[in-house]
């Protein structure tokens, strides 16, 4: 990492997967289920989120969920199957969005992964599937949570 500000190096992490900012433009998600601090280099493991392969993390605007890309051997599922999974950034729950197999659609030397990513204002998960003859843009709509109905 570097500082543009300081003109400086911070730190350098010889084994980057796949970055992306958090919200609070400090952290880094990375693949693994890890935190970087962006000033420092220091890093925690998330806790209570499945282990994924493939893995292009993407963490929601107000830092609570964190959805990823994985192929599913690591789900119980087929090597070929891939899935996008959403969590709870601090841990302890997660759900599979959708399951599918991710071996067709455009044609280049390398097949593109989901890589899902939350959108500007935190509403929907965008993805790529590539099940069929073409390379598809899916779209998860996140609801919020149900009000609790009065007690009597």
């Amino acid at each position: 990492c570097y500082s543009l500000e300081e003109k400086r190096f911070l730190y350098m992490n010889a084994k980057w997967g796949h970055p992306s900012w958090m919200p609070d433009s400090r952290h880094i998600a990375e693949a693994g289920n890890l935190v970087y601090d962006s000033n420092d280099g220091a890093y925690k493991r998330l806790a209570g989120i499945p282990s994924c392969r493939g893995d292009h993390p993407s963490v929601s605007r107000d830092g609570k969920l964190r959805v990823t890309d994985t192929t599913m051997d690591k789900l119980g599922g087929k090597e070929t199957d891939w899935g996008i999974v959403l969590a709870d950034a601090n841990g302890g729950s997660h759900v599979l969005l959708h399951q599918f197999a991710n071996n067709q659609g455009a044609r280049s030397w390398r097949r593109s992964h989901p890589h899902p990513a939350f959108s500007a204002d935190g509403k929907r998960i965008y993805y790529n599937v590539s099940d069929g003859s073409w390379t598809r843009l899916f779209v998860a709509e996140i609801s919020e949570p149900a009000a609790a109905a009065p007690s009597r």
